[in-house]
């Protein structure tokens, strides 16, 4: 059996995608297949460009598995094709426009050989890069169970790039939910912590390329949290009430503050006002809400 299997989803131009590929290539942890999933359309400039990469980057030895989709099928889709095809005992999910330090595998394996069944999985801390600074790292993880901000969507794992999980729970979970568009991690992590529990590792050991945020339009947002609170209600339902506010406090928060960056305040204040029939503001979400609302009048 192979240890751990990498799996790369890739749409769009691969911009990114060889230095994720590389930071695969360049691990110290060998026992390592790497499974590259391109989700473009055949006919494509991305296909095409994926492809060459793909090709010149696999040497000799052919060290890249490559599976491309008849079609565009989607991220959650993409992922659990990789799914299908792994054979290691580990699951290690790397997005194609980030990277991994070069010990991040085998800090991962070592950490997870040594805990229980009840232990899904294990996820590290995680630097934030735009156009190749760095403006913010985060090393502060805990391990435990972190079902009630997963829910609220809280829970700062980071990215999905940060997910390294037993090949026996993604099985047994069927893989990600392939109706979500969005919060696909979140989703997936929410079945995780119905049963299991992450290891941690407070180190640097993901590099998240934020370049290519693509945020959607605010009624795409009210839509993808109302997809996702729908889904997991019944959960919701069993929790405490605190945790029950505090799950529809941030998910209103969340989408309130999505409609000010994008200039509307109609919306953003009646979700505000939604989100305080659960709980109150924190200073730091009052002091955002200050800020994004003297932006809008700025930029007006």
């Amino acid at each position: 059996m192979v240890k751990v299997s990498v799996i790369i989803p890739t749409y769009g131009k691969p911009v990114f995608l060889e230095k994720a590929i590389k930071s695969v290539l360049n691990q110290t942890f060998e026992d390592i297949e790497l499974i590259v999933v391109d989700d473009n359309n055949p006919d494509t400039d991305a296909r095409i460009l994926t492809e060459d990469l793909v090709n010149r980057l696999n040497d000799s030895e052919q060290k890249i598995t490559y599976i491309k989709h008849e079609f565009n099928k989607n991220g959650a889709v993409a992922r659990n094709t990789g799914f299908s095809a792994a054979k290691g005992k580990y699951i290690s999910l790397l997005d194609s426009d980030d990277e991994y330090y070069p010990e991040r595998i085998v800090k991962c394996f070592n950490k997870m050989e040594q805990c229980s069944d009840k232990v899904a999985g294990v996820y590290t801390g995680v630097e934030f890069r735009k156009k190749g600074k760095t403006y913010n790292i985060n090393k502060h993880v805990d391990a435990g169970n972190f079902l009630v901000s997963t829910l609220a969507c809280t829970f700062m794992f980071g990215t999905g790039s940060n997910i390294f999980i037993r090949k026996s729970v993604v099985d047994e979970l069927k893989g990600f939910d392939e109706a979500f568009l969005r919060h696909q991690d979140y989703e997936f992590l929410v079945r995780v912590f119905e049963k299991y529990t992450l290891e941690a590792i407070p180190e640097i050991l993901v590099i998240k390329n934020n370049e290519n945020l693509n945020h959607p339009d605010v009624n795409k947002m009210i839509t993808i949290k109302a997809q996702y609170l729908n889904k997991f209600k019944p959960i919701i339902r069993r929790l405490q009430e605190t945790d029950q506010k505090y799950i529809y406090n941030k998910q209103g928060v969340s989408i309130a503050e999505h409609a000010l960056r994008t200039r509307q305040l109609s919306i953003a204040n009646d979700y505000y006002m939604h989100a305080k029939e659960y709980g109150s503001l924190t200073m730091k979400e009052v002091f955002r809400r200050i800020i994004f609302t003297i932006l809008n009048f700025i930029h007006r």
